[in-house]
């Protein structure tokens, strides 16, 4: 009889091995594969999630970029037709403006919607929506409303420019409050005062800047003695960082003269008062003269007694002990209107109101062209001076009590700018055609909100689904 070892009938051990090898590598793999899925997926919704969370922020910056467009359409007076606003339907006030090509991304395309109401008016209210359509996936959208508009105060910083701003010698610059008084050095004196600029600040000698400075990029340049600090700065470095920051920028808007009826000077030589008796003041209460050219000279007085606007179609000039006396009281006030030179030299202008915002030389010279501008001598300017393409000098020993814009700044010798701190609650006419309006000025964003909710849920934050927006919600 043979062993059972050798029994045909006997299982073999080998194959029995083998076969639970196969399974536990079947289940090894199954398991593999559900691990391997589940990463898969979880990475996918990752991307997913990553690609959603970058495309919020496009959104956002989309729906600011249709804010933008609906202030500069209301601030250039550019709602209009051409421009692609249409009136919404009903209403005589409120615009909507749509764009949705352009805005291609790498996997979604982009769109803006805009919605102006009470567009003419002062306070217009925009609502903005920037929207992201993704393939295959929910549309992301952000939605902004503007609820509060106010106007930009030209006069907020001490000095603006396009290019460079110069300090050099031992000219400087500080700030006052004329609510309290005038200047002075002692007891009305402060670092308020911001010099700005699209370009960059030159400080050299021993000029200082007693306040904050602002560049379009470039830290200022600071040589000798030179200084940029404030009341709690340390006595070094001499600049203090803290005080300088390099982000500005500015569109100043050419300036331009009234327009209208104007009563004739001829060329402005000798002493008068203005306005004169039997002139008729405009519809807006000034008086609007024109001089084919001013030159003061020897002792000749230009006495302003009223509200009064003064075109000089050539170069306007002050020299020897002639001067500009601006009454006190509150009527009296002048605005200069120059496209030529203006030099001030001798007596300068004398502005009894003590009121910066009462006394303003507006440099007409058009964007591509320029002019030249200069306070010399001992001469004292208490006021403004927009020149947004003009070159402004203040040279020798006399000062500026106000505010100045221009193309460029060069303050030497031992001239002053003493920033009136009131100058920045002034509301005063900067759109297209500074001075030359009766309005408040360019609106600028003083607050927003980001609408979250679902329209018509009646919350705080409910998004709005009026048009043009009803194509979104």
């Amino acid at each position: 009889m043979s062993s059972p070892l050798n029994s045909r009938c006997a299982p073999n051990p080998r194959r029995t091995d083998r076969g639970s090898a196969v399974i536990t590598v079947l289940v090894l793999a199954a398991v593999t594969a559900v691990i391997a899925s589940g990463f898969l997926m979880r990475s996918t919704q990752e991307a997913r999630l990553a690609t959603r969370s970058q495309y919020q922020s496009v959104a956002l910056n989309l729906a600011e970029a249709a804010v933008e467009e609906g202030l500069y359409a209301v601030n250039s007076a550019g709602v209009t037709a051409a421009n692609g606003w249409s009136l919404v339907s009903g209403s005589t006030t409120d615009y909507q403006k749509s764009i949705t090509t352009g805005f291609d991304f790498v996997q979604a395309t982009g769109a803006l919607y805009i919605r102006v109401d009470n567009a003419a008016g002062s306070s217009p209210v925009i609502t903005a929506a920037g929207v992201l359509n993704i393939p295959r996936q929910p549309r992301v959208v952000k939605q902004l409303k503007i609820g509060s508009t106010s106007p930009a105060r030209i006069w907020a910083n001490g000095v603006v420019a396009k290019g460079t701003v110069t300090f050099s010698g031992s000219a400087d610059i500080d700030s006052y409050d004329s609510s309290v008084g005038a200047y002075n050095s002692g007891t009305n004196r402060s670092d308020r005062a911001t010099v700005a600029t699209n370009s960059t600040v030159q400080v050299t000698g021993s000029a200082t800047i007693y306040g904050y400075v602002a560049t379009g990029g470039t830290a200022p340049s600071v040589g000798g003695s030179g200084r940029i600090y404030g009341a709690t700065s340390p006595g070094t470095p001499l600049v203090d960082t803290s005080r300088v920051r390099t982000d500005f920028n500015a569109n100043l808007q050419d300036a331009t003269a009234p327009t209208g009826s104007t009563i004739s000077l001829g060329n402005l030589t000798s002493t008068i008062t203005l306005p004169r008796v039997g002139d008729v003041a405009g519809a807006n209460g000034r008086y609007l003269y024109r001089a084919s050219a001013m030159q003061l000279n020897g002792n000749a007085t230009l006495t302003i007694a009223g509200p009064v606007d003064l075109i000089s179609d050539a170069d306007a000039t002050i020299n020897g002990s002639a001067k500009i006396v601006i009454n006190s009281g509150s009527t009296p006030s002048l605005n200069l209107y120059c496209a030529s030179t203006i030099t001030i030299n001798g007596a300068g202008m004398v502005n009894n109101t003590g009121n910066a915002s009462k006394a303003t030389i507006w440099g007409t010279k058009a964007s591509g062209s320029s002019q030249s501008v200069e306070i010399n001598g001992s001469a004292s300017f208490v006021g403004t001076i927009y020149a947004p393409n003009a070159a402004i000098q203040l040279n020798g020993s006399g000062g500026v009590y106000g505010a100045i814009i221009g193309s460029t700044v060069t303050v030497s010798g031992s001239g002053d700018v003493h920033y009136d701190v009131q100058l920045a609650t002034v509301s005063t006419s900067a759109g297209p055609t500074p001075g030359a309006g009766s309005g408040s000025g360019y609106l600028r964003v003083s607050s927003w909100t980001e609408l979250t909710a679902a329209p018509g849920s009646g919350a705080a934050f409910a998004r709005d689904n009026r048009v043009p927006f009803n194509t979104i919600f």
